[in-house]
């Protein structure tokens, strides 16, 4: 994977954190959350430095299908038509049959057809859309926020804790982490930064 590449979550890696279907391992799991769309792979490589076989975990994401790479202007060129492809389709427009006249309908069927353009379409009643039945997007985008910033900031040292708050069932559950989740982040930023960390992610919460 190229340095200045930037690997994306995909909708698989998302429900991985969130469901851990695959069950990947611990290693796998710590730069797969800190994965957030933003930084090239230089910058994930100097985060993990410690982590020899970085690079190897980055492809083991990929190949499970976690992680993308968008490719810049990924549309496919339109192909050129052949000149073989070009005279069949000249072949089949000239094979094409001239539009024939309208068939008169009978008046019984006239009547029937002008009496229903007649009536007003009864308007479509709006679906009220339901959420999900157990999941919470907004507890699901905080417990990924929180940890993320964790090992972002602390690093591998706060891993056990970023699963925690990974578990945490409720957004009650995760506000009572909060005083913890700005202790932690105090030891490796200033106080301003932790007060912003954790305005973020109170507003997450509600």
């Amino acid at each position: 994977m190229l340095p200045s590449a930037i690997p994306v979550k995909t909708q698989a890696g998302r429900l991985e954190i969130d469901e851990r279907r695959l069950k990947i391992g611990a290693r796998q799991r710590m730069v797969l959350i800190s994965i957030n769309g933003e930084r090239p792979v230089s910058s994930i490589r100097q985060q993990f430095a410690a982590m020899n076989e970085i690079d190897s975990v980055l492809d083991e994401l990929l190949a499970n299908g976690l992680i993308e790479v968008p490719q810049a202007g990924s549309a496919e060129p339109a192909v050129a038509a052949t000149p073989a492809a070009a005279a069949v389709v000249a072949e089949i427009e000239v094979e094409l049959p001239q539009p024939s006249k309208p068939i008169a309908k009978p008046k019984a069927e006239a009547k029937t057809e002008a009496k229903a353009k007649a009536k007003p379409e009864a308007a479509a009643q709006p679906v009220e859309a339901k959420p999900s039945m157990g999941f919470d997007p907004m507890l699901q985008a905080a417990r990924e926020y929180m940890s993320r910033t964790l090992i972002a900031k602390a690093g591998l040292r706060s891993f056990l804790f970023a699963q925690k708050i990974e578990k945490c069932p409720s957004r009650d559950a995760l506000r009572e982490m909060l005083p913890e989740f700005r202790r932690v982040l105090r030891k490796h930023v200033d106080a301003g930064k932790v007060a912003e960390f954790s305005a973020q992610a109170e507003a997450m919460l509600g």
